[in-house]
């Protein structure tokens, strides 16, 4: 549900997995573990000169348990406790938060099925952990630990922590009200000197007005000459946004670029918060209103690509194939192109253009296919435009091809022999 809740869970799995083992084997623990001496089980072996110290053999499932919780709203989970030791042991589940760390599950939201038991050696027993959130909870993502002992272990650079415990984690959320309804990513094609204009809408079905404050905190650029560097400047991008968004409405955020004659040409990456301050959502959860600005600067030549190629004797045909991404043409128009050849006697010869052919590329199992509902997955498409010289005459020939609209292009020179 939350990407920052996945990540965090990760991360508490990574720090308690000692603690979790330890439960289950001899330990050595450092000498600031208190009551050691007053704990059971057989002695652990000392690698670092320190007097061994028992623990109580449980084993105890820990599975880590990550919960999602709206305010008012509870749950439970149960956790299997085994006793490997050879005396009867007794358990007392209570509620442990680290001294240090992430936000702590409140006591007040914890209570056990048991709050004692003893289980003979060989004996085991599940406790049931009922969470319940109050209604007036504040949002965010709360960790505690299930201690069924209260003998302690610590680690190098570590707080102490239970031996016997299992983890858990209670992230307490309300449904979004604000979102990002079109518009959360742009790619596109710029002329240096020209303006592009994106629009993003914002949805707010909440109770209250939300503010918008738009700010660009991210700015890269790349695949430029190696002599210049892309330097995004601020100036380029006029932003367009009401202060606020009223309770039940939408509204739009317009992002006009504009590169400047003399931008460098090259990828260029945007990154815009929206400012928006949504009461469902912790402060800390900003990925949901960043915008993807990523934009192509380019600038249309003004003397065409010249090619120089050899035709022979035998030649009976000459082609040029012009091959053309449609997904990289600057305009909604297309892509064109104005050729002539350069004869080997000087003499310029406008191309006559014979066809032009659509073409792509369809996948039934592209799950593009899906989204629009259509059973088929498409991949883009080239145009291609052919010219053709009859009987050309032998010796050095020269293209000149002046692209419009055409951001990439390829081509092919095709000289068929009788």
């Amino acid at each position: 549900m939350k990407r920052n809740h996945i990540l965090t869970a990760l991360l508490v799995v990574a720090l308690v997995a000692p603690a979790a083992s330890a439960a289950t084997t001899q330990v050595q623990p450092q000498a600031d573990t208190p009551d050691a001496a007053a704990t059971t089980g057989e002695a652990s072996s000392s690698q670092s000169g320190q007097a061994p110290t028992n623990y109580t053999r449980l084993y105890v499932e820990d599975n880590y348990r990550s919960l999602e919780l709206k305010p008012g709203e509870e749950t439970s989970f149960d956790v299997t406790v085994a006793n490997e030791d050879e005396e009867a042991v007794t358990i007392n589940p209570h509620l442990y938060v680290p001294p240090v760390g992430q936000q702590p599950v409140k006591s007040e939201w914890v209570s056990f099925s048991e709050d004692e038991v003893t289980l003979e050696s060989g004996g085991e027993t599940t406790i049931t952990v009922d969470i319940s959130v109050p209604e007036d909870a504040d949002l965010g993502n709360y960790h505690g630990m299930i201690a069924m002992t209260d003998e302690m272990i610590s680690y190098p650079g570590t707080p102490q922590r239970p031996v016997h415990a299992a983890t858990f984690s209670v992230d307490v959320y309300e449904e979004p009200t604000v979102s990002i309804v079109d518009g959360q990513h742009m790619h596109t094609q710029i002329q240096a000197d020209e303006s592009y204009t994106h629009s993003i809408v914002i949805e707010n079905t909440g109770e209250q007005a939300v503010p918008v404050d738009p700010t660009v905190n991210r700015e890269r650029g790349y695949r430029v000459p190696p002599t210049e560097t892309a330097s995004f400047e601020r100036s380029w991008m006029e932003i367009d946004a009401p202060s606020e968004i009223p309770a039940g409405e939408t509204a739009t955020v317009t992002v006009t670029v504009t590169p400047p004659a003399d931008a460098a040409v090259g990828d260029y990456d945007v990154e815009l918060n929206l400012g928006l301050k949504d009461p469902a959502r912790t402060d800390q959860s900003e990925y949901w209103q960043q915008v993807g600005l990523g934009f192509q600067v380019w600038d249309q030549p003004e003397e065409p690509f010249t090619t120089s190629f050899d035709v022979s004797e035998e030649t009976s045909t000459l082609t040029l194939k012009l091959d053309a991404p449609m997904g990289r043409a600057a305009s909604a128009d297309g892509a064109s192109f104005d050729v002539s050849f350069v004869t080997p006697n000087g003499t310029t010869v406008d191309a006559e253009r014979v066809s032009t052919t659509n073409s792509g590329h369809v996948d039934l199992a592209d799950e593009r296919a899906a989204d629009d509902g259509s059973a088929y997955g498409t991949h883009g498409g080239d145009q291609t435009f052919t010219y053709r010289v009859e009987d050309p005459e032998a010796g050095e020939w020269t293209a000149e091809i002046m692209p419009e609209n055409a951001i990439e292009f390829g081509y092919d020179i095709v000289r068929d022999e009788s």
